[in-house]
């Protein structure tokens, strides 16, 4: 069984191409050309029930960037689009939310999406 990020990132390179070897873990340098996107470890809550343990609830959070508000509101659609409800591996994905910032030391655009991984 693969990692269930490395399923997630391929389907990504290969459903929206313009991020292809351009998703990174953690932080970027502020000289990364744009569009790219960087992701976060993600963080595993168990599910209990009177038995024990049934499985994981994980939570994934994906920024996604670009230099112009119209291009990384396409990106966020795409991504959204792109993930929601696929199978990694024994998991399903589902979008959460998103929350946009401006950083206008870089003049840069982003959304910051989570997504449930159950």
């Amino acid at each position: 069984m693969s990692d269930f990020k490395t399923d997630l990132i391929a389907l990504l390179e290969r459903q929206v191409p313009e991020l292809r070897n351009k998703i990174q873990a953690g932080a970027v340098d502020a000289e990364t050309p744009v569009p790219y996107a960087a992701y976060s470890t993600p963080e595993e809550t168990a599910i209990r029930t009177k038995h024990g343990i049934a499985g994981y609830s994980i939570t994934f959070e994906l920024s996604v960037y670009h230099s112009k508000m119209a291009e990384v509101e396409k990106l966020k659609h795409r991504v959204i689009k792109a993930l929601e409800a696929q199978e990694l591996g024994e998991k399903w994905c589902y979008y959460k939310s998103s929350e946009y910032a401006f950083y206008p030391d870089y003049n840069i655009h982003g959304y910051n999406l989570t997504f449930r991984i159950i």
